[in-house]
């Protein structure tokens, strides 16, 4: 099974903040993000709140609530922003958002819908329509490949192997080496879909055009070859 995120949770910080596309990617959704007003953010799959943290020092005005399965990424988040009464967090997931319908006016997430099983990505695609306003905004950024199909899949398999083997390279120049071994170790996950389930920007703008949004975007961090995109749309 691949990485226990309650297990994780108090070194993630340690290991991912010394990766530049991981703080890169942070910095690409922020400046996705609109301006107006006092909106209600909702970080889904939120882990220790990095982005919610980039967003508050950016729009201390807005109202924030995390989301995230893992009870210690949660108790990390809270702690974090303890005496901060427009951010708060919950117990829950992509599937299961413990929000109202139409409830939140911008819907950010990264690195998370991954973790999805494809048979339940269009509940996940609607659920994350139900809880957004019409004219809402969503900002996903996760890491993606260019084909679909089985884990076996000799072409998939061969992207995913040049992506890990790159990008763990790369954070060996830049002085992260435990996160370019935190990549490796993944690698055996990702390539048969343990926990792990890559998959292309266009399986997930078709799920989330059926899902109401529209007015996609795509941006991507860079380097480019590692794959790491962020899919901006609205909802109809």
């Amino acid at each position: 099974m691949t990485v226990d995120w309650d297990d994780y949770a108090a070194r993630y910080d340690g290991v991912f903040l010394k990766d530049p596309v991981y703080t890169d990617t942070l910095d690409v959704i922020t400046k996705q993000v609109p301006e107006n007003g006092e909106i209600q953010m909702l970080d889904l799959g939120c882990g220790t709140g990095n982005i919610t943290y980039q967003l508050s020092r950016k729009y201390p005005g807005y109202f924030y609530t995390g989301v995230d399965p893992s009870e210690n990424m949660r108790n990390i988040f809270q702690e974090r922003f303890t005496g901060n009464p427009r951010i708060k967090v919950e117990d829950g997931n992509a599937l299961e958002i413990p929000l109202g319908d139409g409830s939140v006016d911008c819907i950010v997430s990264n690195l998370a819908l991954h973790h999805v099983k494809p048979p339940q990505r269009p509940r996940c695609a609607k659920e994350v329509a139900r809880a957004m306003r019409r004219g809402g905004r969503l900002v996903y950024a996760d890491r993606f490949v260019s084909f679909d199909g089985p884990p076996d899949t000799p072409e998939k398999c061969k992207e995913i192997i040049d992506i890990f083997s790159g990008w763990a390279k790369f954070c060996l120049d830049k002085g992260a080496f435990e996160k370019a071994v935190r990549i490796l170790e993944q690698l055996p996950f990702d390539l048969t879909e343990d926990g792990e389930y890559p998959t292309s920007v266009d399986v997930w703008i078709k799920l989330l055009s059926a899902a109401g949004f529209e007015d996609f975007s795509i941006v991507p961090v860079q380097p480019e070859e590692f794959g790491i995109r962020v899919i901006c749309c609205t909802l109809a």
